[in-house]
């Protein structure tokens, strides 16, 4: 295998994974979608609030795409998502990557084929939130991806490829759309950061394809994380995120680019956690003054996700707790954008 795809994805284990024991009262479903693109195999969180309560009931749910080296139980263990959708009682989705779509099991978020509506690893992942809601019932407002490293580099994706099937997108660790278009580029970009994020900004507008069922897509709330001791990902990529995404939130306003959304922080606010990392925390608007954006710069954290439950690698539980913010930051953004229902082309 080529060297450099082995860098470029390095979320490879430098001890072995000993997972967190976690309590959790939900019960896990398994899965499996079959379309022109492949097929993939997806783990279900189920809260024991959809058990216990009006099954009729829609409920929220996160789309967790884990990185490179991992399955979906890995990211369930070192997240403790399915804990956070136990207390506020919403679904957790994990996609498995598969060995043949890519040897080290990492999302093809680099791959041109893998960047646009309608084809590759975005289309299987949208028909996987279609075939949950064939499921058990979705609120479709309230369907959020997320991810980490190669994962959160594909969660940026899919909120750009569907911003009408997504209401926010969670970033740990990843990189703005199309940073990277090659393995070379890709890893370039991982280290000195990718092209110029407005402009970027304009092809995450254009990767819809207009074809958004007629909806009006107004705004897409992105929460980035990234550690300043990130030995893999530049700090810069979580600068650019942001700025890709104010400039998409720009076009989205009123399909001009007119600098509606700021780029620029309306508030910073420093913090730490209890014996363990300091942080900064930025916050955007959107045109109206409510909160669009958010970027957290976490101070010694490496590459992993913060506020694990346990110090296992890429999990660090000195950080701020990643997985409650990013629910948090769902909610308060929940409701600003315009109504959202599922297509039922993949059922």
């Amino acid at each position: 295998m080529n060297s450099k795809l082995i860098i470029i994805f390095l979320a490879i284990a430098l001890v072995p994974l000993a997972l967190p024991s976690v309590a959790q009262v939900g019960e896990l479903a398994n899965g499996t979608v079959i379309t022109s693109s492949g097929t993939r195999n997806y783990q279900l969180w189920v809260p024991s609030g959809y058990q216990n309560r009006d099954k009729r009931k829609p409920l929220p749910l996160v789309m967790m795409l884990h990185s490179c080296m991992q399955k979906p139980e890995d990211l369930a263990a070192i997240s403790a998502m399915n804990e956070v959708a136990d207390k506020n009682n919403f679904l957790v989705v994990y996609p498995e990557q598969t060995k043949e779509a890519n040897s080290l099991r990492c999302w093809n978020w680099f791959d041109t084929k893998h960047q646009a509506r309608d084809s590759g690893e975005p289309s299987l992942l949208a028909a996987i939130v279609q075939k949950v809601d064939s499921t058990h019932k979705i609120d479709g407002r309230r369907v959020y991806v997320a991810g980490i490293s190669a994962g959160a580099a594909m969660a940026v994706v899919m909120g750009a490829t569907y911003p009408d099937l997504f209401s926010g997108v969670g970033v740990m660790a990843g990189l703005a759309f199309k940073a990277g278009t090659t393995v070379e580029s890709g890893l370039a970009a991982m280290k000195q950061g990718g092209p110029e994020p407005k402009q970027q900004g304009l092809l995450a507008f254009k990767a819809t394809g207009n074809k958004t069922s007629g909806k009006s897509i107004r705004r897409m709330p992105v929460i980035v994380f990234h550690g300043d001791a990130d030995p893999y990902l530049s700090p810069i990529n979580a600068d650019q995120v942001i700025a890709q995404w104010a400039k998409t939130n720009d076009y989205f306003d009123d399909g001009n680019d007119n600098d509606s959304v700021k780029s620029e922080p309306v508030e910073t606010i420093e913090g730490s956690v209890p014996a363990g990392h300091s942080y900064t925390r930025y916050v955007y608007n959107d045109r109206s003054g409510r909160l669009l954006m958010e970027k957290w710069i976490v101070k010694g954290l490496g590459h992993g996700w913060s506020g694990s439950h346990a110090a296992v690698s890429f999990a660090d539980p000195k950080g701020p707790n990643a997985s409650a913010e990013m629910w948090r930051f769902f909610g308060e953004t929940f409701g600003a954008a315009a109504p959202r229902r599922l297509r039922t082309s993949h059922r």
